[in-house]
């Protein structure tokens, strides 16, 4: 007895023969189908099968303008095979219309939007194909990739685990939940997900550069030193391994060692910002001023918007005791937004020395306006050298006030309470200068002379007689 052939041979058979056969063998699927189709999917098929694409789509072209569902399921088949998943994705998705419940259309549909990398439409399709085909993992996963594509990650991290209660374990989906959780600012979580991965994978260097980026974030300085160390081991001379190293050592305040390496990827890559401002804030912290200042304006170099390079470089030069310098670059940081209330106190500070009382009130009025931390300790300092100078110009109750709210800040600060205390006394605030006088000499006697001295009654002077005329 003669075996029928499989279903996609039955196509070459004329419709007289596929009947004679349906006869004899009335539950065979592949002759139901056969019969039941549009007879242009014969002719298309004859051609398909013998590698002639062109010549199968031209015969498929009056079903698949009756969208005829076999029909436009063949045509997107064709498309797709023959490299053109721009109208093998617009042939899924009129057969997606014609067959609302077809298992595939959606999903092959979705699959040729994301290789087309239209990822909002992909979205579309394989949102339909996950409610038709729950338990798709792939569906589930590709869903997951192309909500990461739109950026919803959220809706990402939900969708790879829906892959993953399906498939557990499966890689590319742990790689895209990982990816999701870093972009939702959960980089802990993600280098959790990561680690495991690299276990059975340690080679893999996109994985270990997605970890470190994970660890880095997260802060996690032990696990940045060990993923670095590895990486610099799969990728000799890695910038990103060096890189991560140096953050680590900066972060673990080892300047000195923070700075070498600063400058070694400067060198290789001069062009870089971020190098040379990294540079200047090792230099900064290790109380080298100057050359701070010279790192910053190297940044400023390749970018001079770079604002927070700007602000450092006006607070290094200030720390450097370079004042006119300084507060140029205070002043051109100017009403910028994000300007930090700490470089409106700093040009306080500058103008209190410089003698320019009414411009360091204007400062430290914006600083407040900015929102400047009550008890900050720079906002305590540009107050009592306010002070200072309406104290010397006669204006006892501004003082006064302003060294009561520096005090408020540091309350062990002698000088200042020695000199609330002799604005306390200009005002005839007698009862509380004693109070302030005192507490000053508690934390340092040897103010004892000057408050004697301040306090004795100056003499007399005494006029002669003139002579006679």
């Amino acid at each position: 007895m003669m075996t029928l052939p499989a279903d996609p041979w039955l196509w070459i058979l004329d419709d007289e023969l596929v009947r004679s056969l349906l006869a004899a063998v009335p539950g065979h699927a592949g002759l139901k189908a056969r019969a039941a189709a549009h007879p242009a999917l014969a002719e298309s098929m004859q051609h398909w099968l013998k590698a002639e694409p062109s010549a199968a789509l031209a015969a498929l072209e009056p079903a698949l303008a009756a969208e005829d569902p076999d029909a436009l399921l063949l045509g997107a088949q064709i498309c797709f095979e023959s490299g053109d998943a721009d109208r093998a994705a617009a042939l899924y998705h009129r057969l997606a219309a014609a067959a609302p419940d077809h298992p595939y259309a959606s999903f092959n549909e979705g699959l040729c939007r994301a290789k087309l990398g239209s990822w909002p439409e992909a979205v579309q399709a394989l949102q339909r194909a996950v409610v038709l085909m729950p338990s798709h993992a792939e569906a589930w996963h590709l869903l997951g990739v192309s909500l990461l594509h739109v950026d919803r990650p959220a809706e990402a991290a939900s969708a790879f685990a829906q892959c993953l209660n399906l498939r557990p374990g499966y890689v590319p989906a742990l790689c895209g939940q990982a990816a999701s959780l870093q972009l939702l600012n959960k980089p802990a979580e993600a280098l959790a997900v990561y680690l495991p991965l690299l276990e059975s994978a340690p080679g893999r260097e996109e994985l270990l550069a997605n970890a470190l980026q994970a660890a880095l974030a997260a802060e996690d300085w032990p696990s940045v030193r060990r993923l670095a160390t590895r990486m610099g081991v799969v990728s000799p001379g890695s910038p990103a391994a060096r890189e991560a190293l140096a953050r680590a050592d900066f972060q673990e305040q080892r300047y000195e060692s923070a700075l070498a390496a600063w400058q070694e990827l400067a060198a290789a890559a001069p062009a870089l910002l971020e190098h040379w401002y990294h540079i200047g804030l090792c230099q900064y912290y290790l109380g080298r001023y100057r050359e701070a200042a010279e790192a910053f304006q190297a940044a400023l170099q390749i970018d001079p918007r770079h604002a927070e390079a700007r602000l450092a470089l006006a607070e290094a030069l200030f720390m450097a005791g370079d004042p006119e310098p300084a507060r140029a670059a205070f002043e051109a940081l100017g009403e910028a937004a994000g300007t930090p209330p700490l470089a409106w106190l700093r040009l306080g500070m500058i103008h209190v020395a410089q003698g320019r009382t009414a411009q360091a009130l204007e400062a430290l009025e914006k600083a407040r306006q900015l929102g400047v931390a009550p008890d900050d300790p720079v906002l305590a300092e540009l107050e009592a050298g306010i002070a200072v100078r309406l104290h010397e110009q006669g204006d006892y109750g501004r003082a006064a006030d302003l060294y009561a709210l520096a005090l408020a800040v540091k309350p062990d600060e002698a000088r200042w309470l020695f000199n609330y205390g002799h604005a306390l006394a200009s005002l005839e605030r007698l009862a509380e200068a004693q109070q302030a006088w005192k507490a000053a000499l508690a934390l340092e006697p040897e103010l004892a002379p000057e408050l004697v001295a301040s306090l004795e009654p100056r003499p007399v002077r005494s006029h002669a007689a003139q002579p006679a005329g």
